[in-house]
């Protein structure tokens, strides 16, 4: 069975989940593409009509769907490259895929983003030659003759050169690369030897601070030490202390208990010289 439209719709919308969030849509009139990209998968979504009329001087305009959007599936022009570009129907007829294709390439997209074009030529050649790396390409089918090209876009050119010109044009600034590149690699060189000493002398000063904190530890199991020790001496001070405080509470009852039994033995020696003295009168 023939795909039907909705099924061509549908195989196109499926192509471009490979790739991000930012989405640019490109065709000839109005598509439910966009409105089912941006409501059903959650893309950022801009619309562009390509060619316009020849009365206009432009080469892009907006969508009139977009300007036409009342429920907000349509964001504003993305001014930034985007992820994903779906083109559709643009490229057929007489058109060149191959300067289209450049252009995109010229500043429209990220690097890696997917392209993906609806229509019925194929396109296999021209996407080599834009420099595009050709992901899937399924030839023309259904009711309207409708294929389907993915390809991404790399993040370094591998377009063909469109003349002698810029063949040479090419080599130079393929030579300029290098150049750079072996300029880049030497400096390279030299920042890593220069974080390689900054790591030593980084390690050496841990090593340092190491060997400064087992000191500190040390010094200060000493201290704990001697607290302890001094604390003990305190005790024991104290202790010799009130022994002696008691020592000399005793000697002083002892000198009293003394001094009061002098007295009785001269209050005795005077009495019995009184009685004495009385006997022998």
């Amino acid at each position: 069975m023939e795909p039907t439209p909705r099924d061509e719709v549908a195989a196109l919308i499926d192509s471009t989940l490979g790739g991000g969030p930012r989405v640019l849509h490109i065709s000839t009139g109005a598509s439910p593409v966009p409105r089912r990209l941006a409501q059903e998968h959650d893309r950022e979504v801009e619309c562009l009509i390509w060619p316009v009329d020849a009365e206009d001087d432009r080469d892009w305009v907006r969508s009139p769907a977009f300007e036409a959007a009342e429920d907000g599936w349509a964001q504003p022009f993305l001014v930034a490259p985007v992820d994903v570009v779906v083109v559709e129907r643009v490229l057929d007829g007489d058109r060149d895929p191959v300067a289209f294709l450049r252009t995109l390439a010229g500043g429209a997209l990220v690097p890696g983003a997917l392209v993906v074009v609806a229509g019925s030529r194929d396109l296999t050649a021209a996407v080599e030659a834009a420099g595009f790396v050709l992901e899937d390409a399924t030839g023309p089918g259904g009711a309207e003759g409708v294929g389907v090209t993915v390809a991404r876009f790399p993040s370094f050119t591998l377009a063909q050169p469109s003349s002698p010109h810029a063949d040479e044009a090419t080599a130079a600034e393929n030579r300029r690369l290098a150049h750079e590149l072996e300029r880049t690699r030497e400096q390279l060189a030299r920042e890593r030897a220069t974080i390689a000493r900054e790591l030593q002398l980084g390690k050496d000063e841990l090593r340092a601070m190491d060997k400064q904190m087992a000191e500190l530890q040390d010094r200060l199991q000493r201290l704990r030490h001697k607290n302890v020790m001094l604390r003990a001496r305190v005790a024991q001070v104290a202790r010799d202390r009130d022994l002696a405080t008691a020592r000399a509470e005793e000697l002083s009852r002892q000198l009293a208990l003394a001094e009061d039994s002098r007295a009785v033995r001269v209050v005795a020696k005077v009495v019995r010289r009184v009685r004495h003295v009385r006997d022998s009168t």
